[in-house]
Order: structure tokens, then sequence, then C-alpha cells
């Protein structure tokens, strides 16, 4: 199995211990670089990342961190000194405003396998974070990262280029939810998260303030919801989901 196109991998020699034996092996490994971000020609950020699409990131990075603003038209390229973004004029904003939003039990469940559908590069290296856009069971935007956080900007990225509506849509995620991931998931707009792995108390608070429905160690079968519960419509009479 190899990468697919959205991130790169290469193999590498190891050795390989088993049994009390060792022996020559060799194991694929997620790519990584470091690049510097620019902003109107000033050096922002010494950035670590996985090594494709990087403008999406730098403009989701900016954003995510206040550097620019929604109303502001930009554009980001690749140059020798790593990548720039330049605001170059003034921007129709996507309307953001969270809107009343409510998701079944049963299509939460049918999420717990996404991220492994959409990913060859998880099952090959095990070393990148994914994260997915998704509105009844269609996909509006994915993005994977070796770091859980620039999953979040180059969604945040994709959003802005693409003028992407998440009022209805669910942030299906791989990574661990701290407090931070709670707050970067609220600047995207949505009003779900679901994550395969567990929150931290911190990152349960963030999701209770934000007025964020959180939801931890999602499956096939099965999830944990830790807030706002009013936005999942759970169905008693099915046992498709325990909660």
């Amino acid at each position: 199995m190899s990468c697919n196109q959205t991130s790169s991998c290469h193999e590498y020699p190891c050795l390989l211990y088993r049994n009390g034996r060792t022996e020559a092996s060799s194991a694929m490994l997620s790519d990584e670089v470091e690049w510097d971000l620019w902003l109107n020609g000033r050096c922002v950020r010494h950035m670590t990342s996985s090594p494709h699409e990087l403008d999406v990131l730098a403009v989701g990075y900016c954003l995510q961190q206040g550097l620019i603003e929604d109303g502001q038209a930009i554009r980001a390229f690749y140059e020798t000194r790593g990548v720039s973004v330049a605001v170059v004029g003034v921007k129709q904003a996507l309307a953001s405003s969270r809107k009343a939003m409510t998701v079944t039990a049963e299509r939460l469940c049918s999420y717990g396998t996404l991220l492994d559908e959409l990913s060859a590069a998880h099952h090959v290296t095990h070393g990148v974070h994914e994260g997915a856009l998704v509105q009844d069971g269609v996909v509006l935007a994915y993005a994977e990262d070796v770091s859980r956080y620039n999953v979040l900007d180059r969604l945040a990225g994709e959003i802005y280029l693409r003028n992407i509506d998440t009022s209805q849509a669910v942030l299906v995620f791989s990574g661990r939810v701290p407090q931070q991931v709670a707050e970067k998931a609220s600047s995207l707009g949505v009003s779900c998260i679901a994550s395969r792995a567990m929150a931290t108390s911190a990152g349960i608070e963030a999701a209770e303030r934000l007025g964020l429905t959180l939801v931890c160690a999602l499956r096939s079968d099965s999830f944990r919801l830790f807030t706002h519960e009013e936005r999942i419509i759970k169905s008693y009479d099915k046992d498709l989901c325990s909660l």
C-alpha cells in the first residue's frame, strides 16, 4: 500500500525485533518539512508540517491567528524563502453565524470509519492526523497533516478559499481534543465536533463555554457525548448507537 496524493511518505530502513529475533526491515513514514510563512513581506512564523498544499495551510493559519480578517481578499504563493500570503483587496465574506443544527446518533456512528476510508497515509504510516467537514454524509472538505493543529488550520484555509458554509456540518477529527482544538473547531463555524479520540477536562470545559457539541471515542456503533446534547437526535427504540 502507498500513500495517497494528499499526503506524502517514504520507505525507511529499520531493524525489526520480534519474538526474540532481529531482522532487517523497512517502514513507511510520513514526510515532514520546515518552511517560513511570510505575510505582506514579513516573516511571521517558522512552520513544520506535511509538505502538501502549503498555500492552503498558510491561509488557514493566518486566519486562525487573527493575522488577516475574514473580509480581506488574500492570495498565497510559493517562493524560495517559503510561502507568502498577501492581502490583495476586499472579499465578500461568507456568513458564518451558527445556525440551529441537529444530527442523528445513527448518522454520527456512520462517520466512525469515515477517516479510514479517506486516507491511505494513516493506514500506511500511522503518522498523520485527519479531519473532515461532513454534512448529511457528504464530505465538504478533508485535511491531513503530521500536526493535529495544522489539520484544523488547513480546513480553515479550505473554508475561506472555497466559501464553504459549515453551519450544518460536523467536524470529524482523529485526534485528542484539548482546549486549543475545541477553540479552533469552534472558529471553523461548526456546532459539533466528533473525535475518534478523547478530550481533556479543559477541552470539555471549552466546548461547553463555546456552545460546541463534543462527541468523543467515535466508533461505528458507539460514541461518548459530553456537551450540548440537544443537537443529537437519539433513537431510543433502536440499539444502533450506545451513548
